[in-house]
């Protein structure tokens, strides 16, 4: 069922993120275009195309933020609430659905956003270079780190992906919490919002204070030793993902609790 729900949450979003996707991509290559021909001879096209490449740059980074909650509030806290939280589906699931999906169309606007970059900025040329000097940079690393790039490359993958979850995470406690008010029912989850930043905080700071859980001095740091700089870096990473990914389990675990007991639709 699962598969099922992240299918109907692509279906529906995708149908707004795709015609921004292609838009942006094309007016990326219009300015190109006029770039290329020469834009002093084009100079009111180059602007307007520009202009209207960078609306719908900004537009699709805001949308995607207004997407991510208008599905999670209007899908389950709204009078549409009823109908999806009848289905034989546990509202975990539903969660799960929906940071999956949004995490998608976050991480894929960045995608589209860099590659219409490029299209911009790459000279001609740039691209076989950067291909060409793609196995250098990749065996002078390799001789730096060793096999360790691997775990390195892994940890810095996982740690963006707890931390984007965790991101989404909050914003889906706050809004469940804030659904609890019987009035001012945003205001509330803004609140909600504030203050769980803010026990996040102070919960990092007393983890900080622990001796021995933030401690490196035994690990020698030098500007010859850049192995034992890779080791400090690899432990922080660690502890992050960690920390953060204790966090995400506890967004997650107010948000279906409520989901699941204290929901109320009137």
């Amino acid at each position: 069922m699962l598969s099922k729900l992240l299918k109907y949450e692509l279906k529906a979003t995708g149908r707004i993120f795709l015609p921004l996707f292609l838009a942006l991509l094309v007016f990326a290559g219009i300015t190109r275009f006029i770039s290329v021909i020469g834009p002093e001879k084009w100079a009111t096209p180059a602007i307007i195309s520009m202009a209207i490449y960078m609306i719908i740059m900004v537009g699709m980074f805001v949308m995607t933020f207004i997407m991510m909650i208008q599905r999670f509030y209007k899908n389950l806290l709204s009078d549409e609430g009823y109908l999806m939280l009848t289905l034989p589906v546990k509202p975990w699931k539903h969660v799960i659905s929906k940071l999956f999906v949004s995490m998608l169309w976050i991480m894929t606007s960045a995608l589209v956003a860099f590659i219409s970059i490029l299209i911009i900025a790459l000279e001609k040329g740039h691209i076989t270079k950067i291909t060409l000097e793609f196995p250098t940079f990749y065996r002078q690393a390799y001789e730096q780190l060793g096999a360790s790039i691997y775990l390195l490359s892994f940890e810095l993958i996982l740690g963006l992906l707890v931390t984007l979850a965790a991101g989404i995470l909050i914003v889906y406690a706050s809004i469940a919490i804030g659904h609890l008010f019987s009035q001012h029912k945003m205001l509330a989850s803004f609140g909600a919002f504030i203050i769980l930043n803010t026990l996040t905080q102070i919960l990092y700071t007393l983890i900080s204070l622990i001796p021995g859980i933030f401690n490196f001095s035994p690990i020698h740091i030098s500007s010859n030793d850049f192995i034992g700089m890779q080791t400090v870096i690899q432990l922080v990473i660690a502890y992050g993902i960690v920390f953060i990914g204790l966090l995400s389990a506890a967004y997650f675990a107010i948000t279906n609790f409520i989901l699941s007991k204290r929901l109320n639709l009137e």
